[in-house]
């Protein structure tokens, strides 16, 4: 089998050292918010502990029958710092025997290790939101309350987020590392070099957009707005801003976006899409910031507004020759509610 290249030794090296943090450092995050914990609740979960408001989080799951949330209750604990030992000494053995072969070894276990650990939390998960104390103090009939396994979720009048922690990004991050090094390894003996640099370029804004975090559609008749707590109905009227953890928040009107993006409750630095819904194309979301508005008398938005977004000037041009409204753009119509 064929040598791995000086580079790529260091970057194997360098990803195999790295997972040393997930002795120090949260390996996965669960948040919760609910209008009673506006500032939110957390877990850490450690590689062999929990940190956090666990105890708060296993108080309020207790009253719908959910198990007390306790460190016993995860034998993984007891052999985690093995698992993660073993992964760091077969990179670092990797970079030692310097043999393609033993890449492919590494990367293998690095994958094998990241589905083994997420089906483990499902499973677990599975178990925690299902089996329920049917004398639990709150019992909703036919409901269950398993936690995301990455992602958001609403359960009753909580919103659930899960994700890597630090850690988590640390080993996701090494593992991607080692799987572009693989791929590179790969191609160098198959590509000339030009053709090498491109396929690289293109296997990592694959990875980048794999793990970026995206908006979901509004649900209209279920979903309800964040601000004013109404259910979506109106489908030519809506609107939704995610953050860079995933968390997303929906709105019935523009007015009440704007009152929680102006009410920095979510850091502007924090926000990843704040999306606006398409009057003349409805449940369509488009940029909010790159939309088009007009304000008018005439147009009936859930909570009042009295704004329409647009994403053509001929769509707007159009329903303006009947409202003869303001036109305004993202800037003009932050404004109008700070």
């Amino acid at each position: 089998m064929k040598k791995l290249r000086p580079i790529s030794r260091v970057v194997i090296l360098l990803a195999a050292l790295s997972m040393v943090s997930a002795y120090y450092v949260p390996l996965w995050q669960i948040l919760m918010w609910a209008p009673q914990y506006p500032e939110g609740l957390d877990m850490k979960i450690w590689i062999d502990n929990l940190t956090g408001d666990v105890k708060i989080i296993s108080a309020l799951n207790h009253y719908i029958g959910m198990k007390h949330i306790e460190v016993s209750m995860f034998p993984e604990f007891k052999y985690m710092i093995y698992i993660v030992g073993g992964v760091i000494a077969m990179g670092i053995l990797t970079v030692i025997v310097n043999r393609r072969y033993m890449l492919i070894a590494f990367a293998t276990l690095i994958v094998a290790c990241g589905i083994v650990a997420l089906v483990d939390f499902y499973r677990w998960g599975y178990d925690y939101g299902h089996n329920l104390d049917p004398t639990a103090p709150i019992v909703v009939p036919g409901m269950s309350y398993q936690p995301p396994l990455i992602g958001t979720k609403q359960l009753l009048n909580f919103t659930a987020y899960s994700g890597p922690d630090v850690g988590g990004w640390i080993f996701l991050i090494a593992g991607l590392l080692t799987m572009i090094t693989l791929a590179a390894e790969i191609m160098k003996s198959r590509m000339e070099t030009k053709k090498t640099t491109v396929a690289m370029i293109v296997m990592m804004a694959w990875c980048m957009m794999a793990c970026s975090v995206e908006p979901e559609p509004l649900v209209y008749g279920k979903d309800a707005c964040h601000t004013c707590k109404m259910t979506l109905m109106d489908h030519k009227f809506g609107a939704e801003l995610v953050t860079t953890k995933g968390k997303i928040y929906k709105f019935d009107d523009v007015n009440c976006m704007l009152s929680f993006y102006n009410s920095n409750e979510v850091s502007i630095e924090n926000v990843k899409n704040l999306l606006i819904v398409d009057f003349a194309k409805p449940e369509k979301l488009i940029d909010a910031k790159n939309a088009l508005y007009i304000k008018a008398e005439a147009i009936k938005s859930p909570m009042a507004s009295k704004v329409a977004a647009f994403e053509s000037s001929d769509a707007l041009q159009k329903m303006n020759a009947e409202w003869k409204g303001i036109q305004m753009s993202w800037g003009e119509l932050q404004t109008q509610y700070k």
